[in-house]
């Protein structure tokens, strides 16, 4: 896995052809190892922050800093980096600061400075590496200077897949000691596996097995058709890991005292699953990406119908297309649509674009009648950096805009005499 996702991904789909004809040979031989080096001692989970250096100085980069966590470091013969070339805050603020570099073992600079113990992976190094005015070939470069990010990302999503089978065959592995277990261990009289609750177990091993299979599975598939699928790649990564770390538990409790023993493989499975949660990206951060771009993926599936009460039944009901949107005539037709979603949403703000879908007015004269509303006590607004974001109608805008009455909601089943 290391020399698959050690830069492969990048040189096929950044490098040149003179790198892809340099590096990708002997990589399919194994005669090189490839190692990710992204992670530094203050730029983990947060990789835009990455502080080593790389300057620009004729035919090469002289980069100074260091690396941390880097599995496969050492054994490996080349590295795929990445480096801060720009602290220009529009390049910050665009991503467009980090650049892309294998670095070479043997680099005069390069060095390894700590080997890590580790609680799991046994047996495969993990290095602090660093840079000393190390020089770096400008013919190393992957992509653009300063298109690291997109490189890196794109890098990521593989890699995180990668990351995601790397679970399966331990789960296998830890059903097959608790099965073997269970069938032949006797307590009170009869084999363990026998126990209700211990059959629980295997069956809850069985479906994470079958679903990670199915989640990494589509996550390759999804690479191998050239897709960039960030979110599938963060879901199969976070499920499998998180399946791969509680089957080890289960497979654990199956086995009662013999699990916690190293004469059997599953305490092992355990350690590793645990590391296997943190590295390529933590659970908490798959999640935060599966929500931040999973969200903006599904949003135009997201969107509520529009609806309006129903004269007859005085319940908000669906009604598909909005109607056409009123002119504006004043501050009026405004607080009348906060106070009507004050029916139909209620509890809820309303966004600008709620609005302007029931109404013909502009940005400009949407947020000059709104503060307008604000300074009189008739509407709340929650704004965020980008100015008003959500609007509501307050008690005293609620009885300027229409009568106590107009509220009311009393259902039919309701006793007549119960109602003040």
């Amino acid at each position: 896995v290391t020399t698959m996702i050690g830069g492969v991904h990048q040189i096929i789909h950044d490098g040149t052809e003179a790198q892809k004809q340099r590096w990708l040979p002997k990589m399919a031989k194994g005669e090189l190892l490839g190692s990710i080096t992204m992670t530094e001692p203050y730029a983990g989970s947060d990789v835009a922050g990455i502080e080593t250096t790389a300057v620009h100085e004729g035919d090469y980069y002289i980069v100074n800093g260091k690396k941390r966590y880097q599995s496969g470091a050492a054994a490996a013969d080349i590295y795929m980096s990445y480096f801060l070339t720009s602290n220009r805050p529009e390049d910050v603020a665009k991503h467009r600061h980090l650049t892309a570099l294998i670095v070479e073992k043997g680099t005069p600079g390069f060095t390894v400075e700590r080997v890590n113990d580790l609680v799991g992976l046994d047996g495969i190094y993990n290095c602090y590496l660093s840079f000393d005015n190390a020089k770096v070939p400008v013919a190393n470069r992957l992509g653009e200077e300063g298109a690291g990010w997109a490189v890196m990302t794109s890098g990521l999503n593989a890699e995180r897949v990668c990351g995601a089978a790397m679970p399966l065959g331990p789960m296998r592995e830890g059903i097959r000691y608790a099965v073997q277990h269970l069938q032949r261990r006797v307590q009170f009289g009869r084999p363990t596996g026998d126990i209700t609750t211990n059959q629980f177990k295997v069956a809850d091993m069985i479906w994470r097995l079958h679903l990670s299979r199915l989640l990494t599975y589509y996550g390759a598939y999804c690479a191998d058709i050239g897709k960039e699928a960030p979110v599938e790649a963060a879901i199969s990564k976070m499920f499998t890991t998180d399946a791969g770390l509680q089957t080890a538990i289960e497979a654990i409790q199956c086995m009662g005292g013999n699990g916690i023993t190293k004469f059997y493989p599953v305490e092992r499975l355990f350690r590793d699953a645990k590391l296997l949660q943190i590295t390529m990206g933590t659970s908490e951060v798959m999640k935060l990406l599966i929500y931040r771009q999973g969200l903006r993926s599904l949003m135009p599936d997201l969107k509520v119908p529009c609806r309006m009460v129903d004269d007859e039944l005085g319940v908000p009901m669906p009604v598909g297309k909005a109607p056409a949107g009123k002119k504006v005539s004043g501050e009026n037709d405004i607080l009348k649509v906060l106070a009507e979603n004050y029916r139909i949403n209620p509890g809820l703000h309303m966004t600008m674009e709620d609005i302007k879908e029931l109404l013909d007015v502009d940005d400009a004269d949407l947020g000059k009648y709104l503060v307008s509303l604000e300074e009189k006590g008739l509407a709340g607004l929650y704004r965020d950096r980008r100015g008003i974001a959500l609007a509501k109608a307050t008690y005293n805008g609620l009885n300027e805009a229409n009568p106590a009455e107009y509220y009311k909601y009393i259902p039919a089943w309701v006793d007549k005499k119960d109602v003040f």
